[in-house]
């Protein structure tokens, strides 16, 4: 039996890989983390920059890349960990690419819609077991533990939150100069489980803003139950401001 290979960031730092063999790592990698003693504990405070830029950069970046890779369209992946102002270069080739169906590089960046309690409630699920979500968490800096109450929503509170944590993202980003070649990848942290309908309405008041205008993609993807969606901006717009 083969011996698994121990991954880490180096693996991808830097590093030109086919689209497959990067979200097959990067799978590999999260693996490896999780299988280990304390894995868990390590995948859900992520204490280091390993288990941050896993979770927040390449799982994102391989959920866009297997959305795009296919016939006419093979890609490669360069990660990089530095401080430039964006995460990934993207390569593509094949048919598509030559019949201009499909662009011949982009540039990726990542980013994460949360809550700003959601850390909370990632530590009291691991001390505790549990939590009453994000909205009734808080530290109780005197006492020194953080303390869960119960709260109520709304029908379309869940969506309604979940639009405006992705749209004050986009604001955020919009506000910078990237390329005109730049994906945003938003990766889309709910503050409950949510419905696929929720998930819809969310993206409706995402796209009736306009806020995604600035990119040349906007891939936005929900980790819990992998829903996903793209809108499509005009990048030329910045540069006639």
């Amino acid at each position: 039996m083969r011996q698994r290979q121990e991954l880490n960031l180096s693996t991808f730092d830097g590093q030109l890989l086919d689209g497959l063999e990067f979200c097959r790592k990067v799978y590999d990698m999260f693996d490896y983390l999780q299988a280990d003693i304390d894995g868990v504990a390590r995948l859900r405070l992520r204490p280091t920059k390993t288990e941050k830029r896993l979770i927040e950069e390449l799982l994102p970046i391989a959920s866009y890349v297997q959305a795009r890779y296919r016939v006419g369209r093979r890609i490669k992946v360069r990660w990089l960990s530095g401080s430039q102002s964006y995460d990934a270069v993207l390569w593509s080739s094949g048919g598509l690419v030559r019949h201009r169906m499909a662009p011949r590089k982009l540039v990726v960046e990542v980013t994460t819609s949360v809550h700003p309690n959601e850390y909370l409630v990632r530590r009291l699920l691991h001390e505790r077991g549990g939590s009453f979500g994000v909205k009734g968490i808080s530290r109780n800096k005197k006492a020194g533990v953080i303390v869960s109450e119960p709260s109520v929503h709304t029908p379309d509170e869940l969506s309604a939150d979940m639009a405006e944590q992705i749209m004050k993202r986009l604001r955020t980003k919009s506000a910078k100069d990237y390329p005109p070649d730049t994906v945003l990848i938003v990766n889309c942290v709910p503050n409950s489980l949510i419905l696929d309908s929720e998930w819809n309405d969310a993206i409706e008041r995402v796209t009736r803003a306009q806020l995604h205008l600035a990119f040349l993609e906007v891939f936005l993807i929900e980790p819990v139950s992998a829903y996903s969606a793209t809108l499509y901006g005009t990048p030329k717009r910045r540069s006639q401001q």
